[in-house]
């Protein structure tokens, strides 16, 4: 089964969930940018939940399907049409050979996901997809209940069920980082009252803040240090950044705040212009938030391994 990318629409990338294990030798750990609906998406098509997917930054993505593929789509910023026909997202969709479908804008969100049942693959994981490139997915006859191949678009009757707003609410939790006790009062209490815009200089490596804040008790020179996604550096301009999927490992600027790992999906779905702000939570916290989270997509492949 195949794919062709007609249009890549704003920033289109098959990803994964990245490289782990090679940070100390300078490799970022890359990988979609939302783990939770990259992951829903898979476990609807019966993959490993970690396969590769499409990525797809908010509109203007086409993608002909050169034979017959069940897929699914999820996450948040666009929403799918053949020809008039709008393609629900969480539902397993069965896709006839020859249907062009395009990626429309939705006011909500900003990365949607496709998988296909078999997993995706491409030789160049991660890079920006171009009209013309094929992505392929494993040869086999797949059967799912309650969906049939034939030669309309079919749409399974069940659908996975979640609160849309523990992936689209803009209050992030994050835990004070290493370098917390070098900012001033001030800064420490701006940090988590008022709120930030996420700046249009945002990508996959890191979201810039547009807002800045107060400041160091003391000017310091940091030594270059370890960073990852996640970490919220403060630069000498006084702007936050969050670094993100494609996040450097090594870093200079103070490491203020840590994004709590279970809320790291929400970053992914906030774009350029949306407000957000930051809420403190303590480390045993973010554990529970992990593990709950964990937890749920746990309960939705239980569920559709009986379908």
């Amino acid at each position: 089964m195949s794919i062709t990318i007609v249009k890549p629409g704003i920033s289109t990338t098959v990803q994964d969930f990245g490289r782990w294990g090679n940070q100390s030798m300078g490799q970022s750990i890359g990988g979609v940018m939302d783990e939770v609906s990259a992951s829903i998406a898979n476990i609807i098509c019966k993959n490993d939940q970690h396969a590769p997917v499409i990525e797809m930054t908010l509109h203007g993505t086409e993608l002909l399907f050169n034979e017959d593929a069940f897929i699914a789509f999820s996450g948040f910023g666009a929403e799918a049409m053949a020809d008039e026909t709008i393609l629900p997202f969480y539902k397993l969709l069965f896709i006839p050979a020859g249907t062009l479908i395009r990626m429309k804008p939705k006011n909500k969100g900003c990365r949607s996901y496709l998988a296909m049942a078999g997993g995706l693959q491409f030789d160049e994981m991660g890079s920006t997809l171009q009209s013309g490139d094929l992505i392929k997915s494993e040869d086999r006859q797949y059967a799912f209940k309650g969906i049939e191949r034939t030669k309309q678009i079919g749409i399974s009757q069940w659908k996975i069920h979640f609160n849309e707003q523990d992936l689209l609410e803009h209050s992030i939790d994050a835990i004070r980082g290493p370098e917390w006790d070098w900012l001033d009062a001030s800064t420490q209490e701006e940090l988590f009252t008022k709120p930030f815009i996420v700046s249009t200089q945002s990508n996959r490596m890191g979201y810039r803040l547009n807002e800045k804040v107060g400041g160091l008790k003391e000017k310091k020179e940091m030594i270059s240090t370890a960073v990852t996604k996640g970490i919220v550096q403060l630069t000498h301009e006084g702007n936050p950044v969050i670094l993100m999927a494609d996040a450097q490992t090594t870093g200079g600027y103070p490491r203020i705040l840590r994004i709590a790992p279970a809320h790291i999906a929400k970053l992914a779905q906030c774009k350029p212009g949306d407000s957000i702000k930051f809420n403190q939570i303590t480390e045993d916290v973010s554990i529970l938030q992990s593990n709950a989270q964990r937890s749920l997509l746990n309960k939705i492949k239980s569920s559709i391994d009986l379908i």
